[in-house]
């Protein structure tokens, strides 16, 4: 077999040339990731007092619910109650406002329209006062003993520098606190990625039973489309698929689908690259299998795909506390909450079709902060899908309307950080509290129908997460 010559220097290493990064701005906050919660954390920040700037490696923001596609966003209420309010609820208002969101469902999952997102959550940036910084891709850090002092991206003007007394990790990946030396761990098994589109010219008159809202935490799903999906994966017609999940895109004809699942790792490009290009082989192979086995599809076309695939799971950091599947389904009355989740766990299957757990909870749960918080930790606090988490308690905690709310959280910290010194590892709970509910975000932890409340004495859990 022919080497090239990446082959034969593959196991080598080149010396980068030594360079002065030039430092373009100074703020208070500095947050990595314009996805969900990156979005939330800037804007509470900012509205924390803090000169916030965020970074984002797009031309937009919104993370998997705009480049990815991902809908409905979940899930802002159970028992007929909301349970998350504050600024992830008024970003939903205002794209409902436009006509990008239906926030009349009871459930609170709330399906949106990913291009009127986009402009809302832009919108609810810049009025805020957060400063912007797109299509810069986060490269590395400079640390000054345990505090990040800058962050390093890398764009079109080359590489630049941005310093600031504390920053918030929304990059999904946990990028910044790798890159910070803090402690991060990945599981062996990670739960399968998906490349979401939509579909124009559908008959969604013939679809309505399909349409309605989740009852129970369960979405409706066809059982004649999936019995013979099932038929052709059997058979080896098509690969493994999930769901299907068929949502009306707000207009008639026009559906979003997530049916394509595969096994990944996109912390590793060279494997995400191959997913990327084989999920897209899959999704007009599983276009053109609707269009033949359904009539519903039999004149439809694709309108769009996700830029990106969607990604459910890659690095968690080890975090002060460790969210467990007992703390979901048996909540607890943590002093530090910063946010509450109601998701059922769902842990995707990455070889197969199904879902290797699925547990509704109860009951809406508590987020505490420290889950946020890699150990050792003074200045930097993540948000989103790296939080500290077992298996189970990360595959309910790990949806957008949470990560929303953990993103609220994050931003608080941040900026009370700024203003009193207080090191993340050693947070005034009480004060973070209070800058929350003054943002409206819905925080109390003392009323825990089914679990005990905790306190925070020196024996609290500190396992590897």
């Amino acid at each position: 077999m022919h080497k090239t010559a990446l082959d034969e220097e593959s196991s080598l290493a080149v010396t980068e040339r030594g360079r002065e990064v030039p430092v373009a701005g100074r703020y208070d906050v500095i947050v990595c990731g314009g996805g969900p919660s990156g979005v939330i954390a800037a804007v509470a920040a900012a509205r924390a007092g803090a000169h916030t700037l965020l970074i984002e490696r797009y031309g937009f923001v919104g993370g998997m619910s705009t480049s990815a596609l991902v809908t409905p966003i979940s899930e802002f209420r159970i028992n007929g109650k909301q349970h998350i309010g504050g600024i992830p609820f008024e970003l939903l208002r205002n794209a409902a406002a436009l006509g990008g969101a239906d926030i009349a469902r009871s459930s609170g999952n709330y399906p949106v329209n990913d291009e009127v997102l986009k402009l809302a959550a832009q919108r609810l940036l810049l009025d805020s006062g957060v400063s912007l910084l797109y299509h810069s891709w986060f490269s590395d850090c400079i640390m000054d003993g345990d505090r990040v002092s800058h962050v390093v991206v890398q764009n079109k003007a080359g590489r630049v520098a941005y310093a600031a007394e504390a920053f918030i990790d929304c990059t999904g990946d946990a990028d910044l606190v790798r890159a910070a030396g803090f402690p991060t761990v990945k599981g062996t098994v990670l739960q399968p990625a998906t490349l979401w589109f939509q579909l124009a010219r559908v008959d969604t008159d013939a679809l309505q039973d399909i349409f309605g809202d989740a009852v129970g935490g369960i979405l409706p799903v066809s059982d004649t489309i999936r019995d013979r999906l099932h038929q052709l994966n059997d058979q080896g017609e098509i690969p493994i698929f999930g769901g299907p999940w068929i949502s009306r895109f707000f207009h008639d004809g026009m559906v979003s689908i997530n049916v394509l699942r595969e096994p990944t790792d996109a912390s590793d490009p060279e494997i995400f690259t191959r997913t990327e290009c084989s999920l897209r082989e899959n999704m007009h192979q599983m276009i053109d299998v609707l269009r033949a086995n359904f009539p519903e599809f039999k004149d439809s076309w694709l309108m769009k795909s996700g830029i990106q695939t969607g990604v459910r799971e890659t690095y968690h950091i080890v975090g002060l506390y460790k969210l467990t599947k007992d703390d979901v389904v048996v909540p607890k009355a943590f002093p530090d909450t910063i946010a509450k989740g109601a998701h059922v766990i769902d842990i995707h299957d990455s070889d197969g079709t199904g879902q290797s757990d699925f547990t509704v909870p109860k009951q809406e749960y508590n987020v505490p902060l420290r889950a946020l918080v890699p150990r050792g930790s003074r200045n930097l606090i993540t948000a989103g899908r790296c939080i500290s988490a077992d298996g189970p308690g990360f595959g309910s905690v790990r949806t957008m309307a949470t990560c929303m709310a953990m993103g609220q959280g994050a931003g608080v910290a941040a900026a009370l950080h700024v203003q009193r010194g207080h090191s993340m590892s050693q947070m005034d709970f009480a004060a973070v509290r209070e800058l929350l509910i003054a943002q409206d975000a819905i925080v109390d932890f003392d009323n825990c129908a089914i679990g005990d409340a905790e306190s925070l004495s020196s024996d609290v859990e500190m396992s590897e997460a």
